[in-house]
């Protein structure tokens, strides 16, 4: 893979979990933009990756050419007419932005996930109301991407926390991570989350993605937020005492009643301010 081409996504239509009919034809748009210095010639494709499940490719071409020259800072939209499968399940195509000389560029993934029905799903998972979903997984010099969705409670600012990579009998923390900007503002939320491995993964080896447990900022609203955790938390731990707000904290002047820990009050007061919602959700996959 290379680095030298940078894509910005611009947007999209059906978004990431629409609900589709089965055999229902459907085009999916993206609009993007050549945000590196390179000029994208009518030699670069988008090159089908991956699928889950493996032979599901939703009656779409593994490549497809770009329609023109996108020169830097220019847009571009890239259809593909799709088809639902006739069974039950959560679909998802990947593809890769390709450069003239084969390479796959870095960063540049895009993909499609659809449901149909209500059936279970492979790479899914279900706590407390909250559904995460595989979308796979890419690497480039020793470190190793992996995308997924979560099924929110509602479309305000939930991030997920302390995701890790189990691969090769490592457990790895996660070096950079963002939200797809389609997203954002949806109960359906898309993730991409990035790992240090040393050496390149082979293909075909397994993974599991490990979601610990979702949240709001909760510097958003603060006093309201600190408010309620101060509700909740001194009537379900009596002798537990805190003023919120002070300056660059989320409180002061903390109260721990016998036998707590400054730091599992902490926690609890964190916990409750950001609404966190503990899992985990493991999610399973296979480097491509």
């Amino acid at each position: 893979m290379t680095r030298e081409t940078a894509i910005i996504f611009v947007n999209e239509t059906i978004p990431d979990g629409t609900q589709q009919e089965p055999g229902q034809a459907f085009t999916k748009t993206w609009t993007i933009r050549n945000g590196g210095a390179g000029v994208w010639t009518s030699d670069y494709d988008l090159f089908m990756i991956s699928s889950n499940p493996a032979n599901e490719h939703l009656g779409a071409p593994e490549s497809m050419p770009l329609s023109k020259e996108v020169k830097s800072g220019e847009e571009i939209e890239i259809s593909i007419d799709l088809i639902a499968p006739n069974q039950d399940g959560l679909f998802t195509v990947v593809w890769q932005l390709r450069n003239e000389r084969g390479e796959l560029v870095f960063g540049s993934e895009l993909w499609v996930t659809i449901r149909v029905g209500e059936a279970p799903v492979t790479g899914s998972t279900t706590l407390a109301n909250v559904t995460a979903d595989l979308v796979g997984a890419s690497q480039q010099a020793g470190e190793v991407s992996v995308n997924f969705c979560m099924q929110m409670p509602d479309s305000r600012a939930w991030y997920p926390w302390e995701v890790m990579l189990i691969i090769n009998q490592q457990q790895l923390s996660p070096s950079g991570s963002r939200i797809d900007p389609a997203t954002a503002t949806t109960a359906y939320k898309c993730f991409s989350f990035s790992y240090l491995v040393g050496a390149s993964v082979a293909s075909g080896v397994s993974y599991q993605l490990s979601v610990g447990n979702v949240g709001l900022p909760p510097e958003v609203h603060q006093a309201e937020n600190c408010a309620y955790a101060k509700q909740v938390l001194m009537a379900a731990y009596p002798g537990l005492n805190f003023t919120c707000g002070g300056p660059g904290f989320w409180y002061t002047n903390l109260v721990t009643p016998p036998g707590m820990t400054v730091e599992q009050a902490d926690r609890l007061i964190l916990d409750a301010m950001s609404s966190t919602i503990y899992g985990p959700w493991n999610l399973n996959g296979i480097i491509p």
